[in-house]
């Protein structure tokens, strides 16, 4: 008998495919190849546009995960390892903070990606002539 499978999407099911398709983006870029697409100029830009929306993508999701760390505090619903309350409010903020801090700096990344894309956008292929 084959058990029932759980299509259902999630946050983190989700994170963890983006991470994963990073990795395999890793790879399939290492070195020029026609079977990847990875080998002219408009590859590059296609590559470098996609990225940037990816990274324009980022600070809304670390904004929200700040919002429901926040709520679940609020409303009481946390607890902290070591038992302290004081300890608990402390690290929550800390998250805030620090994920405020990689939502700018995912911005900062979507810039320079956007910038680098807007630069490609000027180069192409040239045959060299034997």
């Amino acid at each position: 008998m084959s058990r029932p499978t759980n299509t259902a999407v999630t946050a983190a099911g989700t994170a963890r495919a983006a991470a994963e398709a990073i990795r395999t983006l890793n790879h399939l870029t290492f070195r020029p190849d026609a079977r990847a697409e990875w080998e002219m100029p408009g590859d590059v830009y296609s590559v470098i546009g996609a990225l940037a929306e990816l990274a324009e993508r980022l600070p809304q999701t670390l904004h929200q995960a700040g919002e429901l760390l926040e709520a679940l505090h609020a409303s009481g619903r946390l607890r902290h390892d070591s038992g302290d309350g004081g300890q608990l409010a402390a690290d929550v903020a800390a998250f805030g903070i620090k994920t405020r801090e990689a939502a700018g700096t995912a911005g900062r990344l979507a810039d320079g990606l956007r910038h680098a894309h807007n630069a490609l956008a000027r180069i192409g292929h040239r045959e060299v002539e034997r």
